[in-house]
């Protein structure tokens, strides 16, 4: 989306945690079509440190309770929610009844019914909705795609996708949420095992017809009192694929895929 104008999208960013601040915005500095114009947090101090680098108004940083008053902006065409998946059905809704269009985080939101919400409240308002999945964008992918679909590999029969992380909700704040259930709605499979998931699907470019799945977890691990740990899944595609899927939160980090077909 961009204006007929070519003048850049400005978005606002809901919630200024570690992911948002040390990855995400700074990555506005170099793009050409986009900018930060609007804050969203609980942490007035935090806010306010982050307009002034970012040159944000301060009349267009906002709280948590005042994020409403954001229709009157026309500064802001897309609402980034950056929260814990629990908060992002809530915005979401509030976002589009706003008139604005909404790029909501991964995962969409805890329960179907929730992500249900989130696509009727946007279709109400004529806004879209994007959930930030990234991966099917980088260019290696998408080579890998495009190989795929020239028939290089042949008939695509098998993929394996891995993706883990050691989660430490002691050392590291930012993964404080991701160990409660209320806040998160799962464990690995919810965060980061959804790139295992879509790698599949758009490796494929078909969705599964069947699933089965085992989970691994140590209650007795503080970390996974509430969420799972390691999940193994199984995918069948309608094309003959079988996809073989990992997430894990208590092993080294890996993030890969790949593909066997009747050539490659």
């Amino acid at each position: 989306m961009q204006h007929a104008d070519k003048k850049k999208i400005g978005f606002a960013v809901v919630g200024l945690g570690k992911f948002a601040v040390d990855l995400m915005m700074p990555a506005f500095k170099e793009t050409k079509h986009a900018r930060i114009v609007a804050l969203v947090s609980g942490s007035p101090d935090k806010a306010a440190r982050l307009a002034r680098e970012y040159g944000v108004n301060p009349r267009s940083v906002y709280t948590y309770e005042n994020f409403d008053t954001i229709r009157d902006n026309p500064e802001v065409d897309v609402v980034y929610v950056v929260l814990p998946p629990s908060m992002h059905a809530e915005f979401t809704v509030r976002a589009a009844q706003a008139g604005k269009h909404v790029l909501s985080e991964k995962p969409m939101a805890p329960t179907v019914a929730e992500c249900q919400r989130m696509i009727d409240a946007c279709q109400k308002a004529g806004k879209k909705l994007m959930v930030a999945y990234r991966a099917q964008y980088e260019p290696f992918n998408l080579d890998a795609i495009a190989r795929i679909r020239r028939g290089e590999l042949g008939k695509v029969m098998q993929i394996t996708a891995d993706h883990g992380r050691i989660v430490d909700p002691a050392g590291d704040v930012a993964d404080t949420w991701r160990v409660v259930q209320k806040l998160a709605g799962g464990g690995s499979l919810m965060d980061i095992g959804i790139y295992s998931l879509n790698a599949a699907r758009y490796l494929t470019g078909e969705e599964p017809t069947e699933v089965t799945a085992m989970e691994m977890t140590d209650r007795s691990d503080l970390r996974f009192k509430e969420v799972e740990d390691r999940i193994h899944f199984t995918l069948r595609f309608p094309g003959g694929t079988l996809a073989t899927c990992t997430s894990s939160y208590s092993t080294e980090q890996v993030k890969r895929f790949r593909v066997y077909g009747t050539k490659a």
